[in-house]
This record gives structure tokens, C-alpha cells and sequence, in this order.
């Protein structure tokens, strides 16, 4: 009798239409995408290009302003609100915090980008007429992976964040950080709106990372055990992934910690290593050196040059 009381309880709470449409999007998605690749690589590029060319002024506005936001929410009267609250104790040290959180969402794209992402810069002839492409080569990615695209994830991480620890709102969705400005209207079918975008915008971006992040992994794979690349490799990349990913929300945060904690402080050695003793040294520390600075001196011009000719 109590397993059936909780079936329907779960059941209850299960928002089906957040769960149903996004679930038979990807599905559909997927079948037309290995029916047509050839099709669907072209309509995708296709809305790439037409995004990029006419909302790029928006995606600028966007950023600046989330950005802005951010300093003024660490800066104003809401950055001294404790998340959690006043009597709330620290779980983790500043420093591992920041080891995980660097760890964690750099990932495959500093495996990847980290080590030709100049060098993608240095071909473009715009660099040539900002001046020396060595210096501007070396300030782009700062700027790209710098404090603009970090604003996004702190405003969430905020936003989110008092919203469960402060307020203790048990829904963990996107429409419930909007209730303060929306009020009972995100129980209807504007909050549903606001979750499935959010929703298909995390599918994409997660989509985003497989693709980026599945053949580095399998090619690291090969290399180092000496292996055939092929798609059985990149198959048990996915189901190692969905294993940790599983396990994680399964076991839940506190008993996976200490382990997360062991590993991210491993690799944030083995960078540090790299770095320090891989070779070049000295001209590591002084191209990042200036690169900061140069970044520093013309932040503005940066976030708003749009290229529009």
C-alpha cells in the first residue's frame, strides 16, 4: 500500500509535459539526423549562419548585459547575501570550489581549444590590422573564455542558488526563478514555456559538448592504449559518461564529493604541471602576462566590435 501511495505520488510531481516534449524532440530529431545527415548538417548550418548574421547584435547586447548585471549584483547590496543563509556553514573551501568549478567546466574545450585556439585567431586578417597578431592572437581567448562568458554562469548559479538555499523552493526549474517577477504565472503556460526553452537550450548545449568532447576522448583513448579508433571507442565513451552522470544523481552529490574532489585536484596538477615544467615557461608567463593587460586596456572595444561590414 505505502509503495503504491509513492508511485503516485512520483508520478504526481513528474511534470510530464517538461519530461514528454523534450524527450520526443530529441527522439525525432535523432532519427531524422541518422536518416538525412547529409540534409540535416545542411539545414543546421543553414540556421547557424542566419543566427549568427541577424540576431549578433542581440547576442552582443545580451552578454554586455548580463555581465553588467553580475558586477552589480556582486557589488550592490545583494552580494553580501549569504547563500543558504546567515547560519549557514561552508561545505567547501574557496579554493576547492574554484578547482571544481574550473575543472568541471573547462573540460574537453580546454583539452581542445587551449592549445590551438591562437592559432585560429593568428589566420585572421582582422588581427593584422589591430596591430601584432602574437599579442592579439594571445588576448582573444582570454576574452572569449574570460569574464563575460562567466557572468552567464554566475547569474544562474545565483539566481538558482538563493532560490533552493534561501527561499527553499523545492522545484528545481527555470520558470520558479522567475515567480519574484511573474507570480502565479508559471504555473500556467507561460512557466511551462520558460522550461521547455530551457530545457531544449540545455539539450543543445549538452549536444554541444558530446560532439566536442566524445571524439577527443576517444581519440585520447586510442593513442594511449594503442588502439583503432572507431565507433565502438566512441560508444563506450557515452556509456562511460551516462555511467558518472547516473551514478552522480543516483549516489547524489555528498557521497560522490570526496572522489570529485580527489580528481579535479589531480588534473588541476597535471595543468599546473604542464604548464610549468611542459617547456617554455618563461614565454608562457609573459605572453599571458601581456595578454592580460591588453585584454584590461581595451575590454570595451572588444565586447561591442561586431564586425559589421
Amino acid at each position: 500500500m505505502n509503495n503504491e501511495v509513492e508511485k503516485k505520488n512520483l508520478r504526481d510531481e513528474i511534470d510530464w509535459v517538461a519530461t514528454l516534449v523534450p524527450l520526443f524532440g530529441v527522439v525525432v530529431l535523432g532519427i531524422l539526423f541518422m536518416i538525412f545527415p547529409d540534409a540535416s548538417s545542411a539545414v543546421l548550418e543553414g540556421v547557424r549562419s542566419f543566427l549568427g548574421d541577424q540576431f549578433s547584435i542581440y547576442y552582443a547586447m545580451l552578454a554586455v548585459g548580463v555581465f553588467l548585471c553580475s558586477v552589480y549584483v556582486a557589488f550592490s547590496k545583494y552580494g553580501k547575501i549569504v547563500l543558504g543563509g546567515e547560519d549557514s556553514e561552508v561545505e567547501y573551501s574557496n579554493f576547492k570550489w574554484g578547482v571544481m568549478i574550473f575543472t568541471s567546466t573547462m573540460a574537453a574545450d580546454i583539452v581542445f581549444y587551449a592549445m590551438i585556439e591562437w592559432a585560429l585567431y593568428a589566420q585572421e586578417s582582422y588581427l593584422g590590422e589591430l596591430g601584432s597578431v602574437q599579442k592579439w592572437a594571445s588576448t582573444f581567448p582570454l576574452f572569449h573564455w574570460g569574464p563575460i562568458a562567466w557572468s552567464f554562469y554566475i547569474m544562474l548559479a545565483v539566481a538558482f542558488g538563493f532560490m533552493l538555499h534561501n527561499r527553499k523552493v523545492e522545484k528545481q526549474k527555470f520558470s520558479e526563478a522567475c515567480r519574484p517577477l511573474l507570480g502565479d504565472k508559471v504555473d500556467g503556460w507561460m512557466g511551462k514555456t520558460i522550461d521547455l526553452i530551457a530545457i531544449f537550450a540545455l539539450i543543445a548545449g549538452t549536444a554541444t559538448t558530446f560532439s566536442l568532447a566524445t571524439p577527443l576522448l576517444s581519440a585520447a583513448m586510442s593513442q594511449v592504449f594503442g588502439i583503432h579508433n572507431s565507433k565502438i571507442i566512441t560508444i563506450v565513451v557515452l556509456l562511460l559518461i551516462a555511467a558518472v552522470y547516473t551514478s552522480t544523481v543516483m549516489l547524489g552529490m555528498d557521497a560522490v564529493s570526496k572522489l570529485a574532489a580527489i580528481c579535479t585536484y589531480l588534473f588541476f596538477a597535471l595543468l599546473g604541471y604542464f604548464l610549468f615544467f611542459g617547456g617554455e615557461t618563461v614565454y608562457i608567463l609573459e605572453t599571458g602576462f601581456s595578454a592580460i593587460g591588453n585584454l584590461v586596456q581595451n575590454f570595451i572595444g572588444m565586447s561591442t566590435w561586431l564586425d559589421p561590414l
